[in-house]
This record gives structure tokens, sequence and C-alpha cells, in this order.
């Protein structure tokens, strides 16, 4: 079975037998891991019928029906506490994954490990796995058909960042020199500089806000470049 890289590096991370799978979509992950010898229980969840019949499908396909349940709902609601150990929560973005998690607090704290990919607002994200006691134990930084993706294996544990922009680009990232990072805000920053210089030319009091605004943002970025 073919899957992206994306998630193939998203199933490399999950370190338990019991998954279950938010925003399934056509079964992929817990297919790939059961094929991989790495699933004992797997619960497939999605809000459409439609790519959930699509995952049904594969499943049993793959003969993978004993293994691996399709459940039909929103996020981690139709899943139990202690039915799972592990949960996926890919390809989303920062803001529903943090809803994904609020709606959930009990099924979210009962779990061993979150493995996520925002596709935006990742700050968002690490702060509010900080606020409800997960620490963020592996992140990393990839590429696929021109698209950037962040992941992220959490863990129960008390964690905070120093510094602003620990939350902003990834304290791993920063530490591990990530050169997808520097490649990526190295463009970024060069963006910021030719708006900062437009703006310092004009005289409305809206340019003078967001010039405040851009050179915060400059600032953050060029911190963050000096770590890498």
């Amino acid at each position: 079975m073919e899957i992206s890289k994306r998630l193939q590096a998203v199933a490399a991370l999950v370190s338990y037998p019991n998954v279950a799978d938010v925003g399934t979509d056509h079964g992929y992950v817990p297919i790939y891991l059961h094929r991989k010898g790495k699933l004992k229980r797997a619960f497939a969840c999605d809000v459409r019928k439609g790519p959930l019949e699509k995952a049904k499908e594969n499943i049993r396909l793959f003969q993978a029906e004993h293994d691996i349940e399709t459940r039909l709902g929103s996020g981690l609601l139709p899943l139990q506490v202690g039915e799972a150990d592990t949960a996926v929560i890919a390809g989303m973005g920062g803001m529903l994954t943090v809803r994904i998690l609020k709606d959930s607090p009990a099924v979210v704290a009962s779990l061993k490990e979150l493995i996520l990919a925002p596709q935006h607002d990742v700050d968002v994200v690490r702060r509010y796995l900080h606020e409800i006691g997960f620490s963020i134990e592996t992140e990393l930084m990839m590429q696929e058909d021109g698209k950037t993706y962040h992941i992220m294996r959490c863990i129960p544990g008390e964690e905070k960042y120093p510094r602003e922009i620990d939350y902003l680009y990834g304290k791993k990232l920063l530490e591990q020199k990530e050169p997808l990072l520097k490649e990526l805000l190295t463009i970024e920053e060069e963006k910021y500089r030719l708006v900062e210089q437009k703006l310092v030319k004009s005289n409305t009091e809206s340019a003078k806000e967001r010039l405040v605004q851009v050179r915060e943002k400059l600032s953050f970025m060029r911190e963050a470049l000096a770590c890498l």
C-alpha cells in the first residue's frame, strides 16, 4: 500500500498499538500501521460519511476488519476514555486541532501520546499543548509536493518554553538547526524587510501601526535565524 511520505512520517512516530486516527479519510494511517505489525486496535474516526465508507472498503481490502473499527463523529468524540493510547490528528489546521483537543478533555488526559501534524497556526498548537500538560518530545519538518509540513510527537509532561521564538518556530527545530526552517525563515525575513522599507516611506497612521508589527516580527525572525 502506497501512502505519502508525510503520512509515513506520521505513522513512524506512533509508539503504542492502540490508536485513534482522527479525520482518517481513507484509513491510510491505521491500515499502514496494521501492515507494519504495529497495531493491536485502531479506531478510524471521521465526521464525514463518504470518506468513512471508503475507509471501510480499504480496511476490508487489506483484511484488517478485526483490528480496525470505523467510527462516525467529530474529532475524538466517538472515542471512550481508555480505548486508545495514541491519537493521530493530521492534515488539519492548528485552530481545528486545538478545538478537537478542547472538545474531549477526558479522552486527551487518558492518552499516552499525541501525534499531530497541523497545517498552519502551529504556534497556537504548541501553546495549547503546554496549557493541557503535554510536552513536545519530537518535532520535525518536511516538504512534499511543494508544501511544508510540521509533525510532532507529544507526551504527558509539564513543559514551558522560555522564549517567544520557541513557540513561533519550534524549540526542537531551533535546537536541531533544522535547515528547512532556516531556508523558509530566510525567505520570509526578506519579504518582511521589503515591507518594512515601504512602510517607512508612508506617513499614514495605519502604516505606522503596521510598521510596529512588522518590526516585531522581523525581530523574532532574526533572533530565530541567529539560532540556526
